[in-house]
């Protein structure tokens, strides 16, 4: 079952760099958010877009993060 553990260690790690990626993005995606008011969001389809991006990156965050509570410690 040795091999099961060396799968799992991967799979984590993995799991680890797509955490940190999508932070990452989380907060690129809030700093241009950031620079824009509200109105101007909810009038420009792209920042609307890139509002629903962090939106759905940090939906899938909290997911991972109440799975798996120790990625969030490694950030």
């Amino acid at each position: 079952m040795e091999h099961y553990q060396t799968m799992i260690g991967v799979i984590l790690e993995k799991l680890g760099q797509t955490h940190k990626e999508l932070s990452f993005n989380v907060q690129g995606l809030n700093s241009l958010l950031n620079n824009h008011t509200s109105e101007e969001i909810e009038n420009t389809p792209e920042l609307l877009t890139i509002r629903e991006l962090r939106d759905s990156y940090a939906e899938i965050l909290g997911t991972v993060e109440r799975r798996f509570p120790g990625l969030k410690e490694d950030v």
